[in-house]
């Protein structure tokens, strides 16, 4: 007797690794940069961030270790020019690009004899896409785009010079790390644990819709019409996978075709045993893979709990953290600013030197430094910014005082363009 019962599985959850590529080929002016012919590198990033709890935690630590407390100038009588000229607020923002994206932008803004830095914005980094190069030379300017996903419908790409390459007003001076084998982009330093903030996300979602679907176990779809041809029954299950794919329907499906109903197949149901350990599993597996990109020794730093303890106690593993995380993450990307700056005062007539960033110290370690030395927490702090820069605490304090100075005075006329960046303009009475 001919049997005429047929069934298939379909696995409805596939995620490939995601490889971030730069489209030197394209036909455009600029350089897209995504997954395959894609230009979605910053929104893929953008995405990784919102959703993944643990991901946004660490990139948030990050960025304010970064910031710190800002940027500072041993030349007291300089300390109010260097606020004007890079706003505080757009320092932030651009350490926090830095850390997300591997990448940063600052909008320069000239004099009108171009001989002065007037100030230095932050610019949305996503926004920017580099000017395709077509010999060796190097990058000569960035396209400004507020919505690059469809180019064709956006009326707002405007051209920008690379700082100090022409007479334009205004330039863009452009942040980033080496790259090996790439040139017009840098990766972030979190980038291969992009498909682990994924997993945690999808996990979320999983979760959710479980509870939305009432927990429902694998099931099985009966076709008892007959037995399709080959080509048919792959049309149906192409139709089902494409329609049932992912967390959201939490779960796979089968697939089976029946002369009638009498020969379908007597499982009804298929439960997952100890489903809650897989998740539970997949889910501190991810985050720890998170944390290792990220290179977060202490979670605690960051106000994450885990099953793992590295340390005897919260307070040697909350210095010890610190310490490791300054040395080994934190410089290095302080370091890259300062040396952006740097490079933009001498090129723009700023006679400003000796920057540094004051660094932001976590209070549980100023608490516990206090404690075992007899000191303030206010004096453990000072001890901390002497050591880190050479300098005498009373001078900090002073520059401190002279930032909230800053508050008072009334700033030039300022607003934001038709291209979504800001535009200096100069007063008239002048």
């Amino acid at each position: 007797m001919k049997d005429n019962k047929q069934f298939s599985v379909l696995n409805l959850s596939r995620q490939d690794v995601p490889i971030v590529t730069e489209d030197i080929k394209t036909r455009y002016q600029w350089v897209p940069v995504g997954i395959l012919d894609q230009d979605d590198y910053f929104g893929l990033l953008t995405e990784a961030y919102n959703t993944s709890t643990t991901n946004a935690a660490c990139i948030e630590g990050v960025a304010d270790l970064i910031y710190g407390k800002g940027v500072f100038t041993k030349e007291e009588e300089k300390q109010r020019e260097l606020d004007k000229i890079i706003p505080p607020e757009d320092l932030r923002k651009v350490s926090f690009d830095l850390k997300l994206y591997g990448n940063a932008a600052f909008q320069m803004i000239w004099n009108e004899s171009h001989t002065q830095i007037l100030r230095m914005y932050h610019m949305p980094v996503q926004n920017l896409r580099a000017k395709k190069i077509y010999d060796l030379g190097k990058i000569e300017g960035y396209y400004y785009c507020s919505d690059w996903s469809d180019v064709r419908k956006q009326k707002d790409k405007k051209y920008l010079p690379v700082f100090g390459s022409t007479n334009e007003e205004i330039e863009v001076l452009y942040v980033k790390e080496y790259e090996p084998n790439r040139y017009y982009y840098s990766l972030p330093d979190w980038i291969s644990a992009l498909q682990f903030s994924f997993s945690e996300a999808e996990l979320s979602n999983l979760h959710l819709n479980n509870i939305e679907n009432g927990f429902l176990p694998v099931a099985m779809v009966n076709f008892n019409n007959g037995v399709p041809a080959p080509e048919e029954r792959q049309t149906i299950e192409n139709l089902l996978e494409a329609k049932f794919t992912g967390t959201r329907n939490a779960g796979r499906f089968m697939v089976s075709f029946n002369d009638d109903a009498v020969n379908k197949p007597t499982i009804d149901t298929l439960p997952m045993e100890n489903l809650h350990e897989k998740y539970q599993y997949v889910a501190e597996y991810s985050q720890d893979r998170i944390l290792v990109a990220h290179r977060v020794v202490s979670p605690l730093l960051f106000g994450i709990r885990t099953a793992n303890n590295g340390f005897s106690s919260q307070s040697e593993e909350m210095k010890t953290a610190y310490s490791i995380m300054q040395t080994m993450t934190i410089f290095p990307f302080q370091n890259l600013i300062l040396n952006s700056i740097i490079h933009a005062f001498r090129v723009g007539g700023i006679d400003i030197s000796d920057l540094y960033f004051e660094q932001l110290t976590p209070l549980v370690i100023l608490s516990d430094t206090a404690d075992d030395t007899d000191q303030t927490i206010e004096e453990v702090q000072k001890d901390i910014d002497d050591n880190l820069q050479g300098g005498e605490g009373e001078e900090v304090e002073a520059q401190m005082e002279e930032r909230e100075d800053l508050k008072d005075i009334e700033q030039e006329p300022m607003r934001p363009s038709d291209y979504g960046f800001h535009r200096w303009y100069k007063d008239e009475e002048e």
